[in-house]
């Protein structure tokens, strides 16, 4: 920190050696520079407002149900046509700027110009009010120049052209898409309905492939135990006819035509057809039919422990009501006999046919899988094509209702709030602050001008740069006193250089006050640009 404040002292010593050339050429500049700001012309900036109404009655109706277009994508595109290169030509042809450009180069530089200068804008806070300004030498031509843009604002219909034909491809494109999804959805509605109509049977529902393979095996089982009932009872019918020959004894029963066991015939007949109807109604895995075969279960089980109990004790067998001895009962028991022998023969007919069908029923097992994979395959496609047309319709329905709504809508909404007028006061170039620039300019002009002559005749200034410059120690130095006369001669000097610095800054004033005077007088020396 030291050395820089050292470094800082002896450059700042320096440039005082050459403090006459510095404020020589500070004096030089600075006059230039305010002479050619004051010679600058003035510039007047006409301004305008317009309120441009974005906002439409009909577009929170129609959210979510038609594209509507966007207010505010509607003016930016309405600001890049006013500012297009060919409305700029007519601008400048409406206001006559383009009289003096005859050159291609010329017009090029008037549009550019143009573009620049010309100012549009929102003025924010969230309202639709835009401004307009242009500044121009001329207050006449600011004014025009702005009034040529509202009115070209105002003929210019962007909501009724805009999109109009994009809409219109749209609609037609999605016609198209609709009609073709709508045939698929046909064909592959058909095809659903027409492989259900062929796989009646194997379709899934109430009485699908499962409750009918369970159904059947519970009614073979059912006959299965009716037959060997039947059977039992013919073969004690059958004894029953042999010993009535021999033995003129009332005939003994068999176990299984006991009362105990029809008794228990009976309740398993009874217990399996209302198995049977909730197999009808419901899955086997409902509570109902669970419970209901748990029940059947425990009704046969009992069956067979009550039959093996009454083979072992023939003496708990308790005869049926009481019939006849002799000739008569052998016809009955005939008779008996003949319709057990009947009963026997239907019971095997129907568990046959059952078998059969159960038999069939597995075969076809690998059909209804393929059926049902096919089913899922008809659905899913018959289901994505449905999405998708209806996916379609809806936006055919949105975009016609857009279209309707463009075609309705009417171009955006003008309303000038303040129109251009001539300006009377320019509002430019700020003349003070670039004089005051000029002059801080010529300051820094001269103080780098005296530090270069500084670094190109340099001197000695202390005896640590001496040292530093030469490598060899300083062993004294001498002091040099100056006289009373000297000292103030210094001090004349000192004022003299004061005084030519105050000149300056008495200069910058005399500029500033001389800047109406300038503006007056300079128009009439310097043509000034109309632009």
């Amino acid at each position: 920190m030291q050395e820089l404040f050292s470094l800082l002292i002896t450059q700042l010593r320096n440039v005082w050696r050459f403090r006459w050339t510095a404020l020589i050429i500070a004096w030089v500049i600075a006059p230039l520079a305010w002479l050619y700001v004051l010679s600058l012309p003035n510039q007047y900036q006409s301004s305008a407002r317009v309120h441009i109404d974005t906002k439409s009655a009909i577009s929170p109706l129609l959210s979510g149900m038609a594209v509507t277009p966007d207010p505010d994508e509607q003016v930016n595109l309405l600001v890049r046509t006013v500012m297009s290169r060919p409305n700029l030509r007519d601008i400048a042809r409406s206001t006559g700027l383009d009289l003096k450009a005859t050159t291609t180069e010329q017009q090029q530089a008037l549009v550019n110009g143009l573009s620049q200068r010309i100012k549009l804008q929102n003025t924010g806070g969230g309202t639709d009010v835009y401004s307009i300004s242009y500044t121009s030498a001329n207050p006449k031509t600011a004014q025009s120049v702005v009034q040529e843009v509202i009115s070209v604002m105002t003929t210019i219909n962007l909501s009724k052209n805009t999109g109009d034909d994009n809409s219109a491809q749209a609609v037609d494109f999605l016609k198209q898409e609709v009609s073709k999804y709508r045939d698929q959805l046909t064909q592959t509605e058909q095809a659903l309905a027409s492989f259900k109509k062929e796989h009646a049977e194997l379709m899934p529902g109430t009485d699908d492939y499962v409750a009918r393979l369970q159904k059947l095996n519970a009614d073979i089982d059912a006959l299965q135990d009716k037959l060997a009932a039947a059977r039992d009872q013919q073969a004690s019918l059958e004894q029953q006819m042999g010993g009535a020959s021999r033995s003129s004894g009332p005939a003994r029963v068999s176990p299984s035509q006991s009362t105990q066991i029809r008794q228990l015939d009976d309740q398993i007949d009874r217990q399996q057809q209302t198995l049977t109807q909730l197999l009808s109604k419901y899955t086997p895995q409902h509570p109902d039919v669970i419970a209901a075969q748990r029940q059947l279960d425990q009704l046969k089980q009992r069956r067979e422990d009550t039959l093996a109990d009454l083979r072992a004790n023939p003496g708990k067998i308790e005869s049926p009501a009481g019939g006849s001895s002799g000739g008569s009962g052998s016809n009955s028991v005939a008779g008996q006999l003949s319709q057990v022998r009947m009963q026997v023969n239907t019971l095997q007919s129907s568990l046959s046919r059952k078998q059969d069908q159960l038999k069939t029923l597995q075969e076809g097992a690998d059909n209804m899988n393929e059926a049902q994979a096919k089913l899922a395959e008809l659905s899913r496609n018959y289901q994505v094509t449905r999405d998708q047309y209806e996916k379609l319709l809806s936006r055919l329905y949105s975009a016609q209702l857009s279209t309707d709504v463009q075609k309705s809508a009417g171009g955006l909404d003008f309303r000038v709030i303040d129109p251009p007028e001539v300006p009377v006061r320019p509002t430019g170039p700020k003349r003070i602050l670039m004089m005051a620039v000029a002059l801080i300019g010529a300051l820094v002009a001269g103080v780098a001008f005296a530090l270069f002559l500084a670094q190109i005749r340099p001197v000695f200034n202390s005896r640590s740069g001496l040292t530093q410059s030469t490598g060899y120690p300083v062993l004294g130095a001498v002091t040099r006193a100056h006289s009373p006369a000297e000292r103030a001669k210094r001090r004349t000097a000192l004022l003299i250089y004061a005084a030519f610095c105050m000149t300056l800054i008495v200069g910058f004033a005399a500029a500033v006050l001389l800047i109406p005077v300038a503006t007056a007088v300079f128009p009439h020396i310097l043509p000034s640009p109309q632009l």
